[in-house]
């Protein structure tokens, strides 16, 4: 079920909205936003749901676990058996064909028997995301950034909200934690018309922008070798402009969403292709993600605190990680390692670059 699809825009959202804001209980729109969740991302494959709802649970006993324990090796275990857990199950689903096909490959290469027996598992749609969710959720925990909510329904809310769930952005619980506990005494009109003007513009970056490159785009691709130089460039700009507009087409519709039930989402977008720089870029696009990255793994890995090699280090695997974290193939492996490698190359050359004029580097950026 997509954002722009007859059945969510006349049926499923419509539904959604009009019980939400007659319920009256904060418990009881926990549970209604809980539920809906599921049957939006049910809608693709019931069978997720059970994952999910094993995530979910998982996390929540860990945030638990928080609150009861305070020895210090107990609460490490809650910290690294949930995260283990998580990450085992996104690494099945998303990377074990891909680990397979690379064993299968090395073993050719060097002549030993290896069986390739891939697996017959489907991708979870959105499992990327919602592993955010919660391996932010419980390091946040177990730093003390936010208290472990006790409210099974509340947590299960935030990992399912289907506005977010699919396509992001990547909510931290802190983030909506006070519109969350605020729910119930919510104004339904306080943020409706903002929810809707965020929804319809980004509707619009979907449908009237991003659809209607495709159409132009697409076919350039499937027949590429009879592209002229000219069409050649048009093409992947056209496809640039194409990819920004859908994914920010959606995450704006996921913020429009978020106001149309009393919750704020960060805004994952502003203005990317107007960046100055490579590190500008990544303060502008997928903000959600890249800065998941800096807090959870660039900073922990040291940051920029232990020199300059070590600083280049962490941001090549940083952006190593967040390629892989994309799809479980080697382009988007490169594809890391460039932006990794656009990064470390501004550091050396910073002070020259931004005395260059705006428009120039915006240019070239």
């Amino acid at each position: 079920m997509l954002f722009n699809s007859l059945i969510f825009l006349f049926g499923f959202l419509p539904i959604t909205y009009v019980i939400f804001w007659n319920l009256k209980s904060t418990q009881s729109r926990y549970i209604w936003l809980a539920f809906t969740g599921y049957v939006f991302y049910g809608y693709w494959d019931v069978r997720f749901c059970l994952l999910m709802a094993f995530s979910t649970l998982v996390s929540y006993l860990a945030g638990l676990g928080f609150l009861t324990f305070f020895d210090r090796r107990i609460r490490l275990l809650c910290l690294v058996v949930p995260i283990t857990i998580d990450l085992l199950l996104l690494g099945f689903f998303k990377y074990a064909n891909f680990a397979l096909e690379n064993l299968a490959g090395l073993a050719h290469l060097f002549g030993w028997q290896f069986i390739d027996h891939r697996l017959d598992v489907i991708l979870p749609v959105g499992i990327s995301f919602y592993t955010f969710h919660t391996i932010s959720y419980i390091v946040d925990c177990y730093r003390g950034v936010i208290k472990p909510t006790r409210n099974f329904f509340e947590f299960s809310a935030y990992v399912s909200l289907f506005s977010q769930l699919v396509a992001g952005p990547i909510v931290r619980f802190r983030q909506i934690e006070k519109d969350l506990e605020d729910l119930g005494q919510a104004d339904r009109t306080r943020w409706l018309t903002l929810g809707i003007s965020f929804f319809v513009y980004g509707l619009m970056e979907k449908v009237l922008l991003a659809d209607t490159l495709a159409v132009f785009v697409d076919p350039a691709w499937k027949d590429y070798q009879t592209l002229s130089s000219a069409g050649a460039w048009l093409a992947a700009l056209g496809y640039s402009c194409q990819l920004y507009f859908d994914f920010s087409g959606y995450s704006t519709m996921a913020v429009g969403l978020g106001y149309l039930f009393g919750l704020r989402i960060p805004q994952n977008f502003n203005s990317p292709y107007k960046a100055l720089s490579p590190s500008d870029f990544w303060t502008r696009w997928h903000i959600s993600l890249s800065s998941c990255l800096r807090d959870y793994l660039y900073i922990p890995l040291g940051g920029n605190r232990y020199g300059t090699w070590s600083t280049y280090r962490n941001l090549m695997i940083t952006m190593l990680v967040g390629g892989l974290w994309h799809g479980a193939n080697w382009t988007f492996v490169l594809w890391g390692a460039y932006h990794g490698l656009l990064l470390i190359l501004y550091r050396l050359a910073d002070r020259w670059w931004d005395a260059l004029p705006a428009l120039l580097r915006q240019l070239a950026t």
